[in-house]
């Protein structure tokens, strides 16, 4: 054996040996995928020591320095989070990678507590050309505008990241939260929203316990909550008036109308067709304050009815009752995400309250229903302050 042949062999034998022991040749894709499972495991030191060393073996690289800085997020040590977010961005400032590396940015704000320039971030990644990252920055920045009580431009963000991915976990999640925090107080969609959550999150997400917490919750509450409706009166004369206050409004009698509409309403107080054509006829009389209260005992009858709501969401708004306006359209809007007639109208009822910022949310979100909406609505949205 020649001493060439020697040494081969020994070399071959002390790999095999380093093989066995678990000591295989550190390259590229085996750090990596150390730095991905220590990630996943929760050991964020172990990640960020496997990033640092890949750095060292790969060279800069825009993708290694963004998954640096979620480590150190998760280690919590924002100050070389950001450092190595910027670092991303400085390598890639373009496209997909560039948004991404925005966000880190966006997320790091965050932790620092640095709210107004986080909430800035991500306003300027909801219309980010990469979905995901649009998607999380609707849900990020909605989260932010719970917290300061801006419930109304929050609801606008996740309805459209939700249009948009509708089986985005986290979305569905903050929506549900978004539902039970007032003056929203939506159990019902919640609970829709927690149930879908909590079968879409990963088993071991901190938030699908929440969410399974929630469901259990809402289902007691709304079995506390649920009424039984009211006894039926009399049918017979309900129908009755039913059927003059019809004739009347065929031939445009409206008091005729809505005195036999009354009339119905107090013979059958179970009648939800009663209760409805009550408030018709009231609001064409001008009779806005008894038309919604015949309103809202519709609404007790049958909550879920979307052409009760938008007509007393209407007529709440022309009677400059902003605040009613609101109550009566938001379940709507939760339950007719893309119609795009009643955002047109949460913004402009935002807009009477004043709230401008919000009332843009609305209007953007209307313009993303609307895509051959006129120039000048366009304008109008645009001219609507952001903060």
């Amino acid at each position: 054996m020649t001493k060439k042949t020697w040494l081969a062999g020994c070399l071959v034998a002390a790999l095999v040996a380093a093989f066995a022991a678990g000591c295989a040749p550190e390259t590229p894709e085996r750090v990596s995928a150390q730095a991905e499972d220590a990630y996943a495991a929760g050991d964020y030191a172990k990640a960020i020591t496997a990033y640092e060393r890949l750095l060292a073996m790969h060279g800069e690289d825009a993708t290694i320095y963004a998954n640096l800085a979620l480590a150190a997020l998760g280690a919590q040590d924002t100050a070389y989070a950001k450092r190595a977010a910027e670092k991303a961005l400085a390598l890639q400032n373009t496209g997909p990678q560039a948004e991404t590396a925005r966000e880190l940015l966006g997320m790091v704000a965050e932790a620092a507590n640095d709210k107004a320039e986080a909430a800035k971030i991500f306003r300027g990644l909801t219309d980010a050309g990469n979905p995901e990252v649009r998607t999380r920055a609707r849900s990020r920045l909605a989260r932010l505008y719970a917290e300061q009580g801006r419930v109304d431009g929050a609801l606008a963000l996740l309805l459209a990241a939700a249009n948009e991915a509708p089986t985005d976990a986290p979305t569905l999640y903050n929506l549900g939260a978004l539902c039970v925090r007032e003056p929203l107080r939506l159990r019902q969609a919640a609970l829709d929203y927690f149930r879908q959550a909590e079968r879409l999150l990963p088993q071991h997400a901190r938030e699908r316990k929440k969410a399974r917490d929630w469901v259990t919750r809402l289902e007691a509450n709304l079995a506390r909550l649920r009424q039984l409706p009211p006894n039926a009166g009399d049918a017979k004369t309900c129908a009755e008036q039913l059927r003059l206050a019809d004739e009347a409004t065929a031939k445009k009698r409206w008091r005729s109308a809505e005195t036999a509409a009354r009339k119905a309403a107090e013979a059958d107080p179970s009648s939800f067709e009663a209760a409805l054509a009550w408030g018709r006829a009231g609001a064409r009389n001008g009779h806005r304050d008894i038309a919604l209260r015949a309103y809202d005992a519709a609404l007790a009858l049958r909550p879920a009815s979307a052409e009760a709501r938008a007509e007393a969401a209407q007529l709440a708004y022309d009677a400059k009752r902003y605040a009613d306006a609101a109550n009566y359209l938001r379940p709507l809007l939760v339950a007719q995400p893309r119609n795009r007639f009643i955002a047109d109208l949460m913004m402009r009822i935002l807009t009477a309250q004043r709230k401008l910022p919000d009332a843009r949310v609305w209007g953007e979100f209307y313009l993303a229903l609307d895509a051959s909406a006129p120039d000048s609505y366009r304008k109008w949205v645009q001219s609507l302050p952001r903060e």
